[in-house]
């Protein structure tokens, strides 16, 4: 609870959200916290806590949010946060992190706020090497995703044109081998024939 002393002695592992924003907590993250493998949810944000950000953290498989802004911590970001593949939301700003920011296929979705007042670190999105100076161009990465979507094919229109085809398809067999059909089709054609143009 916010705004009280208490001493947690243990944390249940089938816990899914911990929120221990906004309080006074200090000294280092436990490597331990990398047990708590159900969360989903971990803020840590707002405290004092200093030291590495523990790389057991890359063993929360089903973290999808991780806040632990406006710390003291310190060294670079461990590579293994890289590989959570369900986080959506990750805050690692105004905190004495350096070096560069790893890359994975969830970092790669997060803006530069995500790591914003760590003067040490570097790599995307928090400096230019992403994109060419000067210029405003996308890197090579960027300009073939660019290419690639490009060449895509529009499956809107396919699937239109591959309907149309098919309902057009069918309805010429039908006249040309159902006699039924035919007679049907033609009564139709010549009741709307007539409405627009009646007989005198």
């Amino acid at each position: 609870m916010k705004g009280r002393e208490m001493e947690l002695t243990k944390i249940l592992i089938i816990f899914t959200s911990i929120d221990f924003s906004n309080n006074k907590f200090h000294g280092e993250i436990p490597h331990s916290i990398g047990d708590l493998k159900s969360l989903y949810v971990l803020s840590l944000s707002h405290n004092e806590f200093s030291g590495p950000i523990p790389a057991s953290i890359g063993n929360l498989t089903q973290l999808g949010s991780l806040d632990l802004s406006v710390n003291k911590l310190t060294g670079t970001i461990p590579v293994e946060l890289a590989s959570l593949t369900f986080i959506s939301f990750l805050n690692l700003s105004h905190n004495r992190l350096v070096g560069k920011i790893p890359e994975g296929p969830q970092f790669q979705t997060f803006s530069a706020a995500s790591f914003e007042g760590n003067l040490g670190l570097y790599g995307c999105p928090v400096d230019t090497s992403c994109i060419k100076k000067g210029t405003g161009v996308s890197s090579p990465r960027f300009q073939t995703e660019e290419v690639h979507l490009k060449k895509e094919i529009d499956w809107d229109y396919v699937s239109a044109a591959l309907g149309f085809a098919v309902a057009f398809g069918s309805t010429v067999w039908l006249t040309l081998h159902c006699k039924r059909w035919r007679e049907i089709f033609f009564g139709k054609v010549d009741q709307i024939y007539l409405k627009f143009f009646p007989r005198w």
